[in-house]
């Protein structure tokens, strides 16, 4: 049954939230909790208290006691409460409890001991600070039971209990928010500072597994050079053995070989002083060796003058003739009649038809000739070479030497000067060339040492051309000094030689670029006149010597008319009859001793000059044919050489110089 007595004018006004902390434990909450409950209890009395407001005023007193406080308790506590709801809250990071922080940085230590951690207590039992002092839980009061709806002074009066006691929960709750911010800034800074901690024991973890994968690295290198040195022990092991039983071999050795060696000092002194009488013998060896080689060098002197002599009795210029034989193809033709008298006379007459006079006659009409050596045409070019080898001698003993083949074309001139691959076949300038090198042994046990240098040229149609040389220049005769005793060709290409080989594939080279056409005489005729210049340097270091000779290999053009289909060759022949009839006119000029020699008359008189009139030997090759249809060639040929023949020259000099160191 509700009262009709006017309710009091008092508004309790409901507690929006509970008491909520960001570090508060489940105690905080539980009286959170308890606190809303009573506060819901309030407001429904103060509902009661408002409707028996209407009704009467307990007491007597007005209205307005009824009214509760502006400042009252539970204003305050709502107050309180919303200020701790808008309180600003710092974002901070989710409070770590301390002893799992503790015990989260300590399982990496083995040796400490981690403590258990607790179970989080209940808000009933007591809280425990940073500071360690242990707070203890209020003692609640029993609950009462709140007085009827009509006592309103009874429920007032519950109303204001509850209130202080909400106050004095409220006072407990902020000085324990207070110190639970406390112990949470305390716990802040350390897990601050193990952090910190933790970061440097991650660093010196980090260092730590560095470490520990190089030792283990150096490990496992350690493993393996123990195997290596295990391996290394068991080899040298075994060639210790091996040593050690060879040493005991070494030792018998070495006990006979000291056996040995006794005698064999036995032998030393013995050897010793036959050393001593060897040296002795040797000393008067080396000086009997010395005057030897005095008495050889001069006996080499005496040996070139005489050899000199010798040649100089036989002829300075000195004319060999040499019939050559008929080959295959010429055996249907007729042969001239050739009587040889003795080894240097020679008769020469018509064939079997004999030669017709004025009246239609035959008569017989030979002549001799007469030279220094005739060669027959079973003569070998060995017994050609066994004659001009003299002559290279001399150009050895430095002495000026000129050979030249003279001869119709088809007479043999080029045979006989190079002839054919082989060594019964080789011509005088490859024998030569091998005479020479010979000779060069032979001088060196003498003191004697050589350089040889060669030069090819041809003379064509009165021009000079190299014949070593492709390129196209100017080719020049000149004087070597003033007084006109040698001459030597500008601008031609000078090879040294080193061995036979090398001066035969200069004349193979020079056998290729020479000028040749086909004739009626010779398929292969020679259209210039071929010059091999051979130069040789010799150097006589103990006596400080020097000599130069100077050997001149000549093949001639051949000399005969052209008719018919040879006319195009006209200029050829010309020029070359021209060279060989100037040839004539200086022998003539040398017989007569004239005193102007018309040697600048044409280039082949005027590269022969030091040959011809000069400081040289001389030998004319004069070739012939034995055909009966070459006879008139032949019988010009016998005449042109049989003058050279007669012509003298003067005493001929050596080319002698002294070495200036």
């Amino acid at each position: 049954m509700e009262s009709r007595l006017p309710q009091p004018k008092i508004k309790l006004v409901k507690a929006k939230s509970t008491l909520s902390t960001a570090g508060s434990s489940q105690h905080s909450k539980a009286i959170a909790s308890q606190s809303t409950s009573n506060i819901t209890n309030s407001t429904r009395m103060g509902d009661n208290m408002k409707n028996s407001s209407k009704t009467t005023n307990l007491n007597g007193k007005t209205s307005t006691e009824n009214n509760p406080p502006k400042e009252t308790g539970l204003i305050r506590s709502q107050t309180m409460s919303t200020i701790l709801r808008q309180r600003p809250t710092q974002q901070k990071a989710p409070l770590k409890r301390l002893g799992n922080a503790i015990n989260a940085i300590e399982v990496k230590r083995q040796n400490i001991s981690q403590r258990p951690v607790q179970p989080p207590k209940t808000s009933v039992t007591t809280n425990v600070k940073s500071t360690g002092k242990p707070v203890t839980k209020p003692t609640v009061k029993p609950v009462t039971k709140p007085p009827a709806k009509w006592d309103l002074k009874g429920r007032l009066a519950f109303a204001t209990e509850e209130l202080s006691t909400f106050k004095n929960k409220n006072k407990e709750m902020s000085s324990k928010f207070t110190e639970m911010e406390e112990t949470l800034q305390n716990l802040q800074e350390t897990e601050n500072i193990f952090k910190v901690k933790v970061e440097k024991l991650e660093c010196s973890n980090a260092k730590l597994n560095e470490e520990l994968s190089q030792t283990k690295a150096k490990h496992e290198e350690y493993l393996n050079e123990i195997k290596n040195l295990k391996e290394t022990l068991k080899s040298l092991e075994t060639s210790y053995n091996s040593v050690t039983e060879s040493l005991i071999e070494y030792k018998d050795r070495c006990s006979k070989q000291e056996k040995i060696l006794n005698e064999q000092k036995l032998r030393l002194d013995e050897c010793e002083e036959e050393l001593k009488s060897e040296k002795i013998k040797n000393a008067k060896l080396t000086s009997t060796s010395e005057d030897l080689q005095i008495l050889v060098h001069n006996m080499d002197k005496e040996r070139r003058i005489l050899h000199n002599t010798m040649q100089e009795m036989k002829g300075n210029i000195r004319v060999f003739c040499r019939v050559r034989p008929a080959i295959a193809k010429e055996s249907s033709k007729s042969l001239c009649h050739i009587n040889y008298v003795d080894e240097c006379t020679i008769e020469v007459g018509r064939g079997e038809g004999g030669e017709i006079g004025c009246g239609g006659k035959l008569r017989q009409s030979r002549q001799d000739f007469q030279f220094d050596k005739v060669f027959t045409p079973n003569s070998t070019q060995s017994d050609v070479f066994e004659e001009l080898s003299l002559l290279v001698q001399s150009a050895l003993d430095g002495y000026n030497v000129c050979v030249f083949a003279y001869g119709q074309t088809g007479s043999g001139k080029t045979y006989t000067m190079e002839g054919y691959p082989g060594d019964n076949s080789e011509g005088m300038i490859p024998r030569t060339v091998r005479h020479i090198f010979h000779e060069m042994k032979q001088f060196e046990l003498l003191g004697w040492e050589y350089r040889i240098e060669a030069s090819f040229l041809e003379i064509y149609n009165e021009h000079i051309v190299d014949l070593l040389d492709s390129q196209h220049k100017l080719l020049e005769i000149r004087m070597a000094d003033s007084k006109g005793n040698d001459l030597y060709v500008s601008n031609l290409r000078v090879e040294e030689i080193h061995s036979p080989e090398e001066l035969h594939n200069c004349l193979l080279i020079a056998q290729q670029n020479r000028a040749v056409a086909a004739t009626q005489a010779n398929e292969r005729s020679s259209r210039s006149h071929s010059v091999a210049r051979i130069r040789l340097i010799g150097k006589h270091t103990r006596k400080d010597e020097m000599s130069i000779g100077n050997l001149n290999l000549v093949d001639l053009a051949g000399s005969e008319r052209l008719k018919g289909e040879e006319a195009a060759r006209t200029t050829e022949t010309k020029n070359i009859n021209k060279s060989l009839s100037n040839l004539g006119n200086v022998i003539l000029a040398l017989l007569k001793k004239q005193d102007h020699i018309p040697y600048r008359n044409s280039k082949l008189t005027h590269l022969l000059m030091p040959s011809l009139g000069g400081n040289s030997k001389t030998l004319m090759l004069l070739n012939i044919s034995p055909l009966d249809e070459c006879y008139n060639e032949t019988l010009n040929s016998l005449r042109f050489a049989s003058n050279v023949n007669n012509c003298k020259t003067g005493t001929v000099r050596r080319t002698k110089m002294l070495l200036q160191n």
